[in-house]
């Protein structure tokens, strides 16, 4: 899925050099407003969530991508733009981008100048979006695809002679038609082939290296044969032009809409119902990006007009007042002053001052014009002076402001303010919040959970294992289900606790270089194997009957993390191994950060018999007790295991039967609390919540499957993210700039792009296979032709656009129209080289 995207992405980018190309060349439009209009479309909606979200730039960098390819396009048409339509003037200057661009990106392990032009803007350090710095994360993301660009515009200059090259090849016998296009069509496939076999199926990482180098195959095969024959050409789906206007909008509504937390949760309006809510949620994320992209073209045209003056004069504005309440946002958050009364307060002030600034100065203009569009109009009907002279005066009259006219705007802005403001607050005090580590309040649910029963003999399970496994039927279906899976309860959005599974990588974050030892009994010890399991130790707890059963355990995890199991299956034994730890927590080298407890059972099996062995275990509780809380005063989290639930059937010898029965552990679990150990405890893992459901699967009565131990390290590895504070992050170092840099591969570009510019082919070369059937079709051939065609057009297209020259040319040419219209033989003389345009003035 990942390559593939990347290749929508190289798509994108190329679009960007191909759409701007053509618009330049065809427009010759450099003005500024114009290049302001093209900056606010691709900016607008991603700096106010930047600034709403306290997000930075590059977190979207499509954005960021695609502003600085459009303005390479921008710099490298506008230098010597007067020649640009000359012969070899536009495509020198484009193999001069391609050096530069061979030089800087594939060469940067050489000579070092892409860090040079960046390094005074980004830096290497991490943030949000950017966890490598913002200067790897901006080579890495313009690596991807810099060559796509300078694609897009060589097929753009070329893009006349691929028209005329399709119009001269279809006019030929079908058989030497079809005989050209299959020889391109073939070459195409072929390349098509070997990257499908080959840079496709890579991994992320190895793809990621060859994108920029491969990535366009697939698209100048698309573009080929989606145009291979006239039918073809002449048929769109408008469902993909609807979708492609607004993929800017769908692209930065993901972060925030189809997903939420800058992608990294999921937006739930319908729990329960994932097929249902994912429905939902993409109506809502479809129309809100319509939404804005509609919003975002209305204020362009409102803000940034055609006038030069006026949209100079907007943008600097909108600037000072976009400063000015980030200044004063500022200001609040210094203060400590954010609360919603003090937010809603400076927002309507504020609100109501740029509402009333906006009024003062543009009112004035826009009741001048609709004086003089309705004066026009007048006019127009020949209504007399006197008429005129009434209604001006009537309208004099009309545009007095009244009170009414004043205050209601602000006053139903601060409403709107209000209602909203309320809205929010709501949300933010009663819903879900981004994903993070679990508050200590959680402390009161993490044991409420239950096994779910999985019935793996549905019509979904079935299917998946015969499409995976070539299963074709079950050969054990349960009433209930085949397995189960533990499951929290739910709990209300406002408390925060979203329990869910621990992996590898999310236990690392908060134990690597920290010291974690289990002290206690069998229990103890499996739930121990289990928390390995989760950290990367798939074999732990496996079953061998060779491997002495009371002793110690040592694991070293990820080089840095001592995790220790401790065998202690008396209290006294407990008591004796936290003293020890504790006296050797002095020394800050083996103090320990979390320390699991757990027995009763062999105390409740050996040594309670008579009532000065249950006084003696009541004294040596007292003391377990207070080593605990002397643990957590020297910064240890202590952890404390309730035995797991006795199936008393199931106990295997006499002395178990008449000694550790579930009731009788029971009543040992009231003597540990009674005494205070589970006080002393920073979190209580209840062993009975994730055993009493599943005790006929304890074998021999005491102990459990791997699995359901797997549930208690769950629920452990859950309560760490308050027990344990997260390790401050460790410095990363980024990659090396230059480390995707290919010169071997980027001279690879370096020639096809030379081929396509002074070989005149904007398919790299392909479309010279169609010769060796068809003669007279190689493009450098083509390309007078198209020239002559492309400076008349571009001739035409700039007196046009001259506001002072385009009266005078529309009159001439419509004088001459009527003339010809006047004298029909003349006409019909003259028909065959009449100017197109004016053919289409008289309808013709």
């Amino acid at each position: 899925v990942y390559n593939g995207i990347r290749v929508m992405i190289t798509c994108y980018v190329w679009m960007t050099g191909f759409g701007n190309f053509m618009f330049f060349q065809k427009t010759n439009d450099y003005s500024l407003h114009r290049i302001l209009q093209m900056l606010w479309r691709l900016n607008f909606l991603v700096l106010f969530l930047c600034l709403t979200h306290g997000n930075r730039y590059i977190l979207y960098y499509i954005c960021p991508l695609h502003t600085y390819y459009f303005l390479m396009v921008l710099g490298v048409m506008y230098v010597g733009k007067e020649r640009n339509h000359t012969r070899w003037w536009m495509r020198t200057k484009l193999g001069v981008l391609a050096i530069i661009i061979f030089i800087v990106w594939d060469c940067e392990s050489y000579f070092g100048i892409f860090n040079l032009l960046h390094q005074f803007f980004l830096s290497d350090e991490s943030v949000e979006g950017a966890r490598m710095g913002t200067m790897w994360e901006w080579y890495f993301r313009s690596t991807l695809d810099h060559w796509s660009v300078l694609l897009g515009m060589v097929f753009a200059i070329n893009y006349p002679i691929t028209i005329l090259w399709f119009k001269k090849i279809e006019v030929r016998s079908i058989r030497r038609q079809w005989m050209g296009k299959m020889a391109v069509t073939f070459g195409m496939l072929y390349a098509l082939r070997t990257w499908v076999k080959g840079p496709l199926t890579y991994s992320k990482t190895q793809y990621n290296e060859t994108n920029p180098y491969y990535g366009f195959i697939p698209l100048v095969t698309y573009i080929f044969l989606r145009n291979l024959t006239p039918t073809m050409r002449s048929y769109s789906m408008e469902l993909l032009h609807e979708i492609g206007k607004t993929t800017l909008e769908t692209y930065l509504m993901q972060h925030h809409i189809w997903l939420s937390s800058n992608s990294k949760t999921v937006l739930t309006f319908i729990p329960g119902w994932p097929r249902i809510n994912l429905a939902l949620v993409t109506c809502v994320y479809v129309l809100l990006s319509r939404k804005m992209h509609n919003l975002t073209l209305l204020l362009r045209t409102m803000i940034l007009p055609d006038d030069r003056e006026a949209c100079i004069r907007s943008s600097v504005a909108m600037m000072v007042t976009i400063a000015g309440f980030y200044c004063t946002a500022f200001v609040v958050d210094e203060m400590d002053m954010t609360s919603l009364m003090s937010v809603g307060v400076v927002s309507i002030v504020c609100g109501t001052l740029l509402y009333q600034s906006v009024m003062d100065s543009t009112w004035a203009t826009y009741r001048n014009a609709v004086k003089a569009a309705k004066r026009k109009l007048e006019a127009d009907l020949g209504d007399s002076d006197d008429h005129i002279t009434t209604t001006s005066d009537s309208e004099v009259t009309e545009d007095k402001e009244t009170t009414i006219s004043r205050f209601c705007p602000p006053l139903i802005g601060a409403m709107v303010v209000l209602v909203l403001g309320l809205t929010w607050n709501g949300f933010a005090t009663t819903g879900a919040r981004s994903i993070g580590p679990l508050p200590s309040t959680c402390d009161a649910f993490a044991n409420n959970g239950s096994w779910i029963p999985f019935d793996g003999c549905n019509e979904a399970s079935r299917g998946m294992a015969y499409r995976e496994n070539q299963v074709s039927s079950y050969g054990m279906c349960l009433p209930h289900g085949n397995s189960h899976i533990w499951a929290w309860e739910k709990q209300a959005s406002h408390t925060h606790c979203r329990f869910g599974h621990r992996d590898e990588t999310q236990v690392k974050k908060v134990l690597n270089k920290r010291r974690v030892i289990f002290i206690g009994d069998s229990m103890t010890r499996n739930l121990y194997s289990a928390s390995l399991r989760i950290m990367g130790v798939a074999g732990s707890g496996a079953y061998d009957a060779t491997l002495p059963k009371h002793q110690g355990i040592t694991s070293i995890l990820w080089g840095t993390t001592p995790v220790v199991f401790k065998w202690a299956p008396l209290a006294v034994d407990q008591l004796a191994v936290l003293k020890e730890v504790n006296d050797n927590s002095v020394d800050g080298n083996t103090a320990q950060d979390l320390i699991v407890l757990g027995g009763g059972a062999w105390d409740r099996l050996h040594v309670y018999a008579t009532d000065e062995d249950r006084q003696s275990h009541a004294a040596t509780l007292k003391e377990l007790s207070a080593e605990m809380l002397r643990s957590q005063q020297q910064n240890a989290a202590v952890v404390w295991l309730i035995p797991t639930t006795i199936n008393s059937q199931a106990l295997n010898t006499e002395e178990k039967r008449d000694h550790m029965r579930e009731e009788d552990m029971e009543a040992m679990r009231s003597v540990y609390f009674k005494n205070g150990v589970l006080s002393a405890s920073s979190f209580v893992l209840d062993g009975p919540t994730f055993t009493a459901s599943r005790v006929s699967e304890s074998f021999d009565g005491v102990h459990y499957p791997p699995q359901v131990y797997d549930a208690g390290a769950q629920i452990l590895m859950n309560a760490i993210d308050w027990l344990l504070p997260l390790n401050e992050a460790e410095p990363v170092i980024p990659p090396q700039i230059g480390k995707m840099s290919n010169p071997m591969l980027g001279f690879m570009m370096l020639v096809l792009v030379g081929i396509g510019l002074f070989m005149f082919d904007g398919f790299l070369g392909f479309t010279y296979l169609a010769s060796a059937f068809v003669k007279g079709l190689k493009p450098h051939d083509l390309h007078r032709q198209a020239l002559r065609s492309s400076k008349k057009s571009s001739h035409h297209h700039d007196e046009l656009s001259d506001p002072e020259a385009n009266g005078n040319v529309l009159r001439s040419r419509l004088a001459k129209a009527k003339a010809r219209k006047r004298a029909p033989k003349a006409k019909a003389k003259t028909s065959g080289n009449m100017d197109p345009e004016i053919a289409a003035l008289i309808g013709r």
